[in-house]
C-alpha cells in the first residue's frame, strides 16, 4: 500500500510521460472532488498552481504527496492511503477502506453516495472498486424507490399545435416546402426518458468496464434494467448543465455530482466503453475537515448553528483584503456564544511533554489568534486527528488581548479520526470526546 508522503518508488509498467500529462490535464480542470469554496480558498501562488501537485516525479519514479485516493492507466493502478495509518503495522486494507467510507459517510461538501447501513456490506478490497460499488448500490435503491421523470423542452413537427409554436423552424420547415400540415412546436412533456436518466444509464455502462466484482457488476445490470425504456446514447458532463433537480428528488443530488465527476475523470478510446484512465484524488486535510463539520452537524446542530468555511468578514476595514476564512465556525443556538475550529490534518508523532507549543506551528497560533480577536471569539479549538489509541492531552493557551479585555482562549485537542480495530469505536468515541470539549 502506497501512503501521503510516501518515499520515492519505481514507476514499473507506468508511462511517466502520458501519467505525468494526464495528472496536468486533471489538476489544469480541477477535476478532484473539490468543492468550489476550497478552490477558491486555496491561498498556493499562481506559478506553483499550474503544476499538478498530486505526485512528485524523479526520472522513473515517483512520490506521493497529500492526497488520497486512486489512478488508473492502462489497466494499472495507484492506490493512496491516508498518512495516520503509516505506523500501524497490522492495518489491513480492508480496516482502511472501512474508515475511508465511514468519513466519506459524513462529508457534506464532497457529497459522497453512500448510505448508512450499506458501510459494513462489501466485498470490494480496492478503493475504486469500493466506490463504484457505494455508487452503484445508491443509485440502484434511489431509482427503484424513486423513479425520475422531469418536464424537459421537446421540439418536434406535430399535426395539431403542442405547447408553442416555433414561427421561425415553421417558415423554414413547413412553409417553405409546402408542408403546411406540419407544425413546428415546443412543448415540455413530463419524460421517463429524460437527460438524467440518460447520463446515469451511460456512466454505468462506462463503471460496467472498471468493475471487476460481480456484485458491483450485477447492481450496475439492475440499474440499467431499471432505466430499459431510456435511450442509450453516449453523454458528457456538460450534459448535466440543463438539469434542475425538483426538491421532491434531492435523493438524486449526490448522484448528479458523482455522475458530474466520473464523466470528467474519464478518458475514452474509440471504443465508446473502453475505459483507459480515470482517477480520484483528495486532498486529506479537506477530507479531514469536512468529516469533523459533517460530525459536529449532526450530532451537536441542535446545540449550535454550524457553518463550514465562514467567510464573511476580513481583518481590516477594506473589503477585499485579507479575508477571514474560519473551517468552521459555532454560534451556540441560546447563549450566542461563538466558537472557532480549526483542524489540522497533521498528526503530532512522538508529541513530548516538554515541547511549550504542544506540537502547534507558529504561524497558526498567529493566525488563530488575529481570527478570534476579529470575530470577538474568546474560545478557539485547534483539532488534529489521533496518532494512537491513547489521546493526547488537551492543553489550552491562554492569550491576553493587551487591551484590558477577556483573554482569547485557544485550546489544542487531539481527536478519535480512526481505530486500529474498526471504525465503529471512532463513532463513540467521537461523540464524547466532542461533546467534553464543547460542554454539551
Amino acid at each position: 500500500m502506497l501512503f501521503e508522503y510516501s518515499t520515492f518508488h519505481p514507476l514499473g509498467k507506468l508511462n511517466r510521460k502520458k501519467l505525468e500529462s494526464f495528472l496536468q490535464q486533471v489538476w489544469q480542470e480541477r477535476y478532484i472532488a473539490y468543492a468550489e469554496e476550497f478552490l477558491e480558498a486555496d491561498t498556493t501562488p499562481e506559478e506553483e498552481k499550474r503544476y499538478q501537485p498530486f505526485l512528485k516525479f524523479d526520472g522513473d519514479t515517483f512520490r506521493t504527496q497529500n492526497f488520497i485516493g486512486f489512478i488508473q492507466q492502462d489497466g494499472e493502478a495507484l492506490e493512496i492511503y491516508p498518512k495516520v495509518f503509516k505506523r500501524e503495522q497490522d492495518t489491513t486494507k480492508a480496516l482502511i477502506l472501512d474508515h475511508i467510507f465511514y468519513w466519506f459517510s459524513y462529508c457534506i461538501k464532497f457529497h459522497f453516495p453512500i448510505m448508512e447501513a450499506s458501510l459494513d456490506k462489501r466485498e470490494a478490497d480496492s478503493l475504486p472498486e469500493l466506490l463504484i460499488w457505494h455508487f452503484a448500490n445508491y443509485t440502484a435503491e434511489v431509482i427503484a424507490s424513486q423513479p425520475y421523470s422531469q418536464y424537459q423542452e421537446v421540439a418536434e413537427a406535430l399535426y395539431s399545435p403542442k405547447g408553442r409554436i416555433d414561427f421561425s423552424a415553421y417558415i423554414r420547415n413547413g412553409v417553405t416546402t409546402g408542408n403546411y400540415h406540419h407544425i413546428d412546436c415546443v412543448h415540455e412533456p413530463f419524460l421517463y426518458d429524460n437527460t438524467l436518466n440518460r447520463v446515469i444509464k451511460y456512466v454505468c455502462r462506462l463503471l460496467q468496464s472498471s468493475a471487476t466484482l460481480s456484485s458491483t457488476q450485477a447492481l450496475l445490470q439492475q440499474i440499467t434494467f431499471q432505466l430499459d425504456e431510456v435511450e442509450d446514447i453516449p453523454c458528457s458532463a456538460s450534459d448535466l448543465d440543463t438539469v434542475t433537480l425538483n426538491p421532491l428528488f434531492t435523493e438524486y443530488a449526490p448522484i448528479v455530482e458523482w455522475c458530474r465527476r466520473i464523466l470528467n475523470q474519464q478518458l475514452y478510446s474509440s471504443n465508446t466503453y473502453d475505459s483507459l484512465q480515470w482517477a480520484l484524488l483528495l486532498p486529506m486535510e479537506y477530507v479531514f475537515e469536512d468529516f469533523v463539520a459533517g460530525f459536529i452537524r449532526k450530532h451537536f446542530g441542535n446545540v449550535y448553528k454550524v457553518h463550514s468555511q465562514k467567510s464573511n468578514l476580513h481583518l481590516s476595514q477594506n473589503p477585499k483584503a485579507f479575508q477571514m476564512q474560519h473551517d468552521i465556525f459555532l454560534e451556540h443556538r441560546k447563549t450566542g456564544e461563538k466558537i472557532i475550529i480549526d483542524t489540522k490534518y497533521k498528526p503530532r508523532w512522538d508529541l513530548h511533554q516538554s515541547d511549550v507549543k504542544q506540537g502547534v506551528a507558529q504561524p497558526d497560533m498567529y493566525q488563530m489568534v488575529s481570527y478570534a480577536y476579529r470575530r470577538e471569539c474568546s474560545k478557539v479549538l485547534l483539532l488534529y486527528p489521533n496518532t494512537s489509541e491513547e489521546l493526547a492531552s488537551d492543553y489550552t493557551f491562554s492569550i491576553p488581548s493587551g487591551l484590558g479585555e477577556n483573554s482569547i482562549n485557544i485550546t489544542v485537542c487531539e481527536v478519535p479520526f480512526w481505530n486500529a480495530i474498526t471504525h465503529k469505536k471512532v463513532e463513540e468515541d467521537l461523540k464524547n470526546a466532542l461533546a467534553n470539549i464543547l460542554e454539551c
